[in-house]
């Protein structure tokens, strides 16, 4: 049998060598500019957003949502840049793109959705950056808005991720763009209590809290409820939207110890059994 190796001569080798070898380099150089370009196109939206912000009368909000806009047009160019020096013709590139149309149509349906209802959050503005909001079921402080999605972070620090497409499409309740926001909290106490002694306790409490505010209104204190074991009172009071939390918190505890000093007792459920 004749030997093979007679058909694979050095000259051979290094004829396929000089022929592979521009691809081999375009191919490298393609993945170069893909990296690298990258890596620029994420500074720049970075330098973007950073710039913007220092503008006047534009919020963080704008500035992450323009400087998202920028990392990504970029992204694209450097992508189509790296396909074309690898060797695929731009022209080819958009011949199949086109050939593909409809099945990426669809696939980037919810996609291109998402980046409408971005635009539609930044005209509109229902939060901005720093708001407490309650979105698509979800409740947190707005931590980013980019043209895809809308990024919260909650009480527990927790990362919440909600595409724009849903939170748009959602109800969306902003805890703190009112400024302010009141606390309503009910109490209920024993029927053989004063109800007028624990309602002016329930005010003189909340009055006394440095952040509980007089405007728009004074603490209110009424009976809402009367339950099988206990009559409900509640108590409300408004305080700045930052300071909810810790005034909600103060007041369960001021006010259960104000009861017990002044004898209005907090009843505990009744259950009664009955031997057949």
């Amino acid at each position: 049998m004749e030997n093979v190796t007679s058909y694979v001569t050095p000259e051979k080798l290094m004829a396929y060598w000089e022929k592979a070898l521009p691809s081999f380099i375009n191919i490298a150089v393609g993945l170069a500019i893909l990296v690298i370009g990258l890596w620029i196109a994420k500074r720049i939206g970075n330098v973007v957003r950073k710039n913007i912000v220092k503008a006047p009368n534009i919020d963080d909000t704008l500035a992450n949502f323009l400087g998202s806009i920028a990392k990504y047009t970029l992204t694209v160019i450097v992508v189509v840049a790296a396909v074309t020096k690898m060797g695929i013709e731009a022209s080819s590139l958009v011949a199949m793109l086109g050939a593909a149309t409809l099945a990426i149509g669809l696939a980037l349906q919810g996609t291109l959705g998402n980046v409408a209802a971005g635009v539609m959050l930044m005209l509109f503005r229902p939060y901005k950056i720093g708001d407490y909001v309650g979105v698509a079921g979800e409740e947190g402080i707005v931590h980013d808005i980019n043209i895809f999605t809308t990024v919260l972070t909650s009480l527990d620090n927790i990362k919440i991720i909600i595409a724009n497409g849903e939170a748009w499409g959602s109800t969306i309740q902003n805890y703190t763009s009112m400024g302010v926001r009141r606390v309503d909290v009910d109490y209920g106490i024993h029927y053989d209590d004063d109800i007028d002694k624990a309602i002016k306790i329930m005010k003189d409490v909340s009055a006394a809290h440095p952040s509980v505010l007089t405007k728009p209104d004074t603490p209110w204190a009424k009976v809402v409820k009367l339950n099988d074991s206990s009559v409900d009172i509640q108590n409300r009071v408004w305080c700045q939207a930052d300071d909810y939390w810790d005034v909600m918190f103060d007041l369960n505890k001021s006010i259960k110890e104000a009861f017990d000093k002044n004898g209005i007792t907090i009843p505990y459920p009744h259950q009664v059994e009955i031997d057949g």
